[in-house]
């Protein structure tokens, strides 16, 4: 999690409400490595539990001093509530941490959990509701070949750990 660029974040949401149970093959712990500003790697790991039949907890711990400025970080984790939207037959997860959401892709494959934020700006709308922010990504996901991920936030093929 290194924010050269910055991952989108908006007050608004792809759905006003959680409505996509939650899928049990996606709780647990999940590690990576990520590179630091300086390339030092670094590594990062992800809990999701179940907070309701729709929606997770979410946590992230690993050193994340690249991000202490942006007020997020306690005690070396960040920790946000999440659910699941399907927009263009792709799963995202509207990630919430400190009032604002955070929009990333989700995927799964292979044993192997994949978190791609969007990057700032993967839209020039001003967005102005939930529907908005729903309409924008999915005329993005259906019109580029690769979508803009900020990939240096993006924690790739994570694998379980206990």
């Amino acid at each position: 999690l290194v924010l050269y660029a910055c991952p989108f974040s908006s007050p608004y949401k792809l759905d006003k409400e959680p409505a996509i149970p939650v899928d049990e093959v996606l709780l647990g712990k999940w590690a990576t490595m990520i590179s630091d500003k300086k390339g030092n790697p670094r590594p990062v790991k992800m809990i999701l539990s179940k907070k309701n039949d729709t929606e997770y907890h979410i946590d992230f711990t690993g050193t994340f001093s690249d991000l202490k400025m942006y007020n997020i970080v306690k005690d070396d984790s960040i920790k946000g509530a999440a659910f699941i939207s399907n927009i263009a037959n792709r799963q995202f997860l509207n990630i919430e941490i400190k009032g604002q959401t955070y929009i990333a892709a989700l995927d799964y494959f292979n044993d192997t959990l994949s978190l791609l934020p969007m990057l700032d700006g993967f839209t020039a709308k001003y967005i102005k509701s939930d529907s908005e922010l729903r309409s924008a990504l999915e005329v993005h996901i259906r019109t580029r070949v690769y979508p803009r991920l900020d990939e240096q936030f993006s924690l790739r093929e994570m694998v379980r750990v206990n």
